[in-house]
């Protein structure tokens, strides 16, 4: 069961690198939640800003049937959108993770494993949700925060409790049709098969979804993405 056990911090570096660095003491569905990091992170090494006001905490988890990291990455962001939905907050999954509210980053996941063999033995998934934090002027054209859409301040520990509800109940329902999940994810995503994009300078069509890569259609060339970050 998720959150079952958190663990709150005031100020950390980064709760997934917590997580990851304490994972032998730590239990399937433990929740790690810091007020403010100093060393947030992003995919691909890029850093997170992660002031007070936002919500920033990572999910631990130990599978014993279900060990793609993929999963558990569209469990979060399909929860994450759920819930933004709920409020009244309408979004598109950006694939792969990212939660974007017209075309602005309001959520970011980053998913990591610990391996033990071919498969993790350990996954955390790391969510940071602008919810009340300010946005640096810099980042304005690309972030945004719940506060800023609603023009309401949110109880961070609100949005952590619901987020934790529809995460659970999301993988009961899901855990034994993990690809009844892929279809939902891939009705979120800000993308579809079939849309033609810009990738590495050259217009593609995108011809397949995959979990960890885009199966693209590119000037008569069939290549393959891992990020749009190009």
């Amino acid at each position: 069961m998720i959150g079952e056990k958190i663990i709150r911090f005031d100020l950390i570096d980064s709760t997934n690198t917590y997580a990851i660095e304490n994972y032998k003491h730590l239990h399937d569905g433990d929740v790690i939640v810091a007020r403010k990091q100093i060393r947030g992170r992003g995919r691909h090494g890029r850093n997170w800003h992660s002031p007070s006001g936002g919500l920033w905490f990572s999910v631990v988890f130990k599978p014993r049937k279900i060990k793609n990291m993929n999963f558990y990455t569209k469990l979060v962001s399909v929860s994450l959108h759920e819930f933004l939905e709920e409020i009244g907050i309408k979004t598109t999954i950006k694939w792969p993770n990212d939660i974007l509210y017209k075309r602005k980053k309001l959520a970011g996941i980053l998913t990591e494993g610990i391996y033990g063999g071919i498969k993790p033995e350990v996954i955390v998934v790391g969510i940071g949700l602008n919810v009340n934090n300010n946005i640096p002027k810099e980042l304005s054209d690309v972030a945004i925060s719940m506060r800023e859409i609603k023009k309401e301040e949110f109880s961070i520990d609100y949005i952590l409790k619901k987020l934790i509800a529809i995460m659970n109940r999301n993988k009961r329902k899901y855990s034994m049709r993990p690809g009844a999940l892929t279809r939902v994810w891939k009705n979120r995503l800000d993308i579809k098969e079939g849309d033609e994009i810009t990738y590495n300078g050259k217009t593609c069509k995108i011809k397949e979804i995959r979990q960890d890569k885009l199966i693209l259609f590119c000037n008569g060339e069939i290549m393959e993405a891992v990020d749009l970050h190009r």
